[in-house]
């Protein structure tokens, strides 16, 4: 200790803030990036969620029809949701017809929107439909509506969601 002089120990404990307030730098940054990973897939699942309620609620809409008149304007809802679903569950995969298509048409289908697409061919095809057949795409449309409210449950994750929520909350 006898080397030691008063600029070498607050060298010493200036190198030991230095170092402290680097890991502390490293702990806040690491926490900042994990709340701003958790903001952006919270944003994204929360625009997900917005698209679906509105495929849920046409979906609930074909399975209420009355008259055969109702199916065009839902055909037309059904067609245009498939779509905006290729925003969030574009094709994967590659098949041999690639090229002959658009770019956001190659590849397969994703399972979540082939819900929403078994729906809309059930509309379509109900203004022909006799009173089984009729009932025969009621019941494919409630399957194909659960399947896809499983599906979009996987997708978001809620309860995953409410965990990260109720984390953050307490910070």
């Amino acid at each position: 200790m006898d080397g030691f002089q008063m600029s070498d120990w607050v060298a010493i404990v200036s190198a030991a803030i230095s170092v402290l307030a680097l890991m502390l730098n490293i702990v806040i940054t690491s926490r900042q990036t994990r709340v701003s990973v958790e903001n952006f897939k919270f944003n994204n699942d929360t625009q997900l969620m917005s698209w679906a309620n509105r495929v849920v609620v046409a979906m609930a809409e074909a399975y209420h029809l009355t008259g055969k008149s109702e199916t065009h304007p839902l055909a037309t809802s059904l067609s245009a949701l498939i779509d905006e679903g290729r925003w969030f569950f574009p094709n994967i995969g590659k098949k041999e017809t690639d090229n002959e298509k658009p770019g956001a048409y190659r590849g397969t289908r994703q399972a979540v929107l082939d819900h929403i697409v078994a729906v809309y061919d059930a509309v379509v095809a109900m203004p022909n439909a006799d009173d089984q057949a009729w009932q025969q795409q009621m019941s494919s449309i409630h399957r194909a509506r659960r399947h896809f409210v499983t599906e979009i449950q996987q997708a978001v994750d809620p309860r995953r969601r409410a965990w990260v929520m109720d984390r953050f909350r307490k910070f």
